[in-house]
């Protein structure tokens, strides 16, 4: 029984072992060493779990536990595992599966994980047992050489190192936890000399409770760190520590929002509005007005009637009624507002535009997904009250929507809800990286046909073959995991991946794996976008080079010339890095 016990968490090592060597294949993103680390904990785990509970439910069955047919099979996984590391040895590629091919293989691995976890622990034919042992190990490490030899950025030893220790710590901690929840279960049993039934209950009322009183102090130390993120909305930076002069941007001298409620990112955006002589040194020619910017922060009011009505109130105030165009941006969860789409379109509209946003949260997208519904929400009731207050008017005033990100799908979110199934409410929009799995994003596309552009090569095609621009431009790159990333990664193959042009920036030799996807998919989501200032890429969840391109083409600017165009990326650039450091200046007198 002893050894019968041992076999199924020998198998789960293995299936584990395997599973931690395949994470190594490459994903959407590069990752470091400490990433992929976490990559192969999660890996390992998965296929512990699956490994070990698969040779337990073995072992209940008689049948299968002990028959010669069980010998018979353990002796071929052995076989199969050695032809498999020599026909693998030196090979440099590895051939796509379609998601039952996938799932067959796991299940093959699996199966004879449990096989060779029999022999290796010395039930039966020691000397085979060593065999399969040294073939489990040959096998893994030949899983691990493949992958390392089809990736694309460049794996070292040191990267190995780095990445096995910090699986292994990842592991070793988890596994604490979890003796430690076996440990009180075992105590309390011990303390209080129950057996049988009872002894089960007390074990089982013990583990969960120090199960609880672990997710308590995890759920504590979260929230510590939630409250300490959000607080940093609440930062005055030194470069946006003054209350702007001009009074057609909110919280200034004369806005009905007071300056300290915007929060970090409104503070930014309204104290940087593309002043008049900016735009005529750009653009080479006279501006037309001053551009508008409203912003009304989480703290500016206190519900979102408030907030929407305070958003109209200031843009009147501020003359943006009585500009051309106004563009209602959805913003990130921070409330950020990408400032190089605004400053284009200033650029470009020669002043003649107001953008306006409201911010509905102060915590990073990833961690504002409960956000979604009240931000879609808000959004929308802008949106409309916006397109009432337009059609009242005696002029035309275009309305566009932009949104990018987590601001793309809210936005996205709150459109479709007053739209009834009728034309969107907007004379245009641009969205850019839109999460995967968004509604609208969907019925457009796949449903309407509605094209999904990668780079400005692409839209510059589509419209000059004739084709008139989209009442809704969707930007998402073909190796952005924000618009892959799905949770049902762990179990099913995703459609992107079953086509044979997988597009521009994906490594050609990607393919999924059950429960390894999951896990570099996260950690992809994560390092989607790291950004250098002033060197804009288009790449991952960095749009920055494809923005002016885009932001023209979608919002009609169609009077903005080839060498203006260069003049606007290259002051776009140069405002970023001083930005950057005007940022970067704060954090320092701070500290």
């Amino acid at each position: 029984m002893a050894r019968r016990r041992f076999s199924a968490p020998l198998a789960g090592a293995i299936a584990g072992a395997h599973m931690a060597a395949k994470s190594l294949e490459p994903s959407l993103m590069p990752r470091s060493a400490i990433d992929q680390g976490l990559i192969m904990a999660g890996s390992f785990a998965t296929g512990y779990v699956v490994g070990s509970t698969s040779a337990r439910a073995v072992g209940l069955v008689p049948v299968l536990s002990g028959t010669a047919a069980l010998r018979m099979t353990r002796i071929v996984a052995t076989g199969v595992h050695s032809a498999q590391f020599l026909r693998r040895f030196g090979e440099r590629s590895i051939g796509r599966t379609d998601e039952t091919a996938a799932w067959t293989d796991t299940g093959k691995e699996i199966l004879t994980s449990v096989a060779l976890a029999k022999v290796s622990s010395g039930e039966t034919q020691p000397a085979l047992g060593v065999a399969s042992t040294l073939a489990v190990a040959a096998t893994t490490l030949s899983d691990a050489q493949t992958a390392v030899r089809i990736r694309e950025d460049h794996v070292h030893a040191n990267y190995l190192v780095t990445a096995t220790g910090t699986a292994i710590g990842a592991v070793s901690a988890v596994a604490a936890l979890v003796g430690a929840i076996r440990l009180s279960g075992h105590v309390a049993r011990r303390t209080t000399g129950t057996t049988g039934f009872s002894g089960s209950v007390v074990y089982s009322s013990a583990a969960l409770a120090a199960a609880g009183a672990i997710a308590a102090g995890a759920k504590v130390a979260l929230s510590r760190v939630i409250r300490s993120i959000a607080a940093g909305n609440r930062a005055v930076e030194i470069a946006y520590a003054d209350t702007p002069s001009t009074p057609t941007v909110a919280g200034g001298s004369y806005s009905l929002i007071p300056f300290d409620s915007l929060g970090l990112q409104g503070r930014r955006l309204v104290s940087v509005v593309t002043p008049t002589s900016t735009i005529e040194t750009v653009m080479g020619e006279p501006a037309r007005k001053e551009p508008v910017r409203v912003f009304v922060g989480e703290e500016s009011a206190s519900s979102t009637e408030e907030r929407v009505e305070l958003a109209i109130q200031e843009l009147r105030r501020a003359g943006g009624f009585e500009r051309s165009a106004i563009v209602a941006v959805s913003p990130a969860g921070t409330g950020y507002v990408n400032y190089i789409t605004v400053e284009a379109m200033e650029l470009m509209a020669r002043g003649d535009v107001a953008t306006v946003a409201i911010q509905y949260g102060s915590l990073p997208s990833m961690l504002s997904m409960n956000k979604v519904a009240e931000a879609s929400v808000l959004y929308g009731a802008l949106v409309q009250r916006l397109r009432t207050e337009i059609d009242d008017l005696d002029r035309d005033v275009s309305l566009f929507a932009y949104g990018e990100s987590l601001g793309a799908q809210t936005g996205q979110n709150g459109i479709e809800s007053i739209s009834d199934g009728s034309a969107l409410p907007v004379d245009g929009a641009l969205w850019v990286g839109t999460p995967y799995g968004t509604a609208l994003f969907t019925q457009m596309t796949a449903q309407n046909g509605t094209s999904v552009f990668d780079r400005p090569s692409q839209i510059i095609g589509y419209v000059e073959a004739g084709n008139p621009i989209p009442l809704a431009t969707f930007l998402n790159h073909d190796n952005d995991p924000v618009t892959k990333f799905t949770p049902s990664m762990f179990y099913r193959m995703p459609e992107w991946l079953k086509s044979p042009d997988r597009g521009r920036g994906v490594n050609p030799h990607q393919r999924w794996l059950p429960g390894i996807a999951f896990w570099q998919g996260i950690i992809d989501t994560k390092n989607a976008a790291t950004v250098v200032p002033g060197e804009f890429k288009s790449t991952g969840h960095d749009y920055r080079a494809d923005l002016a391109t885009f932001t023209k083409i979608a919002f009609g600017f169609d009077d903005v010339t080839a060498e203006q165009m260069d003049r606007i990326e290259e002051k776009l650039r140069e405002s970023e890095i001083e930005r950057s450091d005007h940022i970067a200046e704060g954090k320092v007198q701070s500290a």
